[in-house]
């Protein structure tokens, strides 16, 4: 008999001496403006994220303090609305070495989460970083709209179609 393979990625480790809290939402691509405001709350909070999956989002009790967070889409994204493709080198460039960030250093993540490195970059001032943020916005706005009309015109076209018979 075959053994079959584990295409699973690793899962996160918890540490025992620390204190989790677990949110469960549901970011659409084109939403991650209002999901990287969200985790820059949660760290302002004191809960600082350090995995992240497809709808579950895992916390670590820390002190409180400021932290920029950027969110690209899913890692297995490709073509033209891919930001890594865009932007190869957006962890080096604008994010914090993953020996000191915890989400940065996580492979098992299903969405891309870079922490900023502010004592590198200042985000409301860096012309690169605005540059970023308003492709990624732009770029996933439009990825919504032409993934909405591809499913809502075949189901139009077919409602109309019944009538007419």
């Amino acid at each position: 008999m075959k053994q079959r393979k584990k295409c699973f990625k690793k899962r996160f480790q918890k540490d025992t001496t620390q204190q989790y809290l677990k949110r469960v939402r549901i970011y659409p691509s084109f939403m991650y403006g209002r999901l990287d405001k969200w985790l820059k709350e949660m760290s302002l909070s004191g809960w600082h994220i350090v995995h992240a999956g497809l709808f579950t989002f895992i916390f670590e009790k820390g002190e409180p303090c400021v932290k920029e967070y950027f969110t690209y889409g899913l890692v297995t994204q490709e073509g033209e609305y891919s930001i890594s493709l865009r932007y190869p080198f957006l962890e080096k460039t604008y994010g914090v070495k993953e020996k000191k960030s915890k989400i940065n250093s996580n492979k098992a993540k299903t969405h891309s989460i870079v922490e900023i490195d502010l004592e590198r970059i200042n985000p409301k001032e860096n012309a690169g970083y605005k540059e970023l943020v308003a492709d990624r916005n732009w770029l996933y706005l439009r990825y919504f709209i032409r993934n909405t009309f591809a499913i809502l015109v075949p189901v139009v076209v077919w409602f109309v179609v019944s009538l007419i018979w």
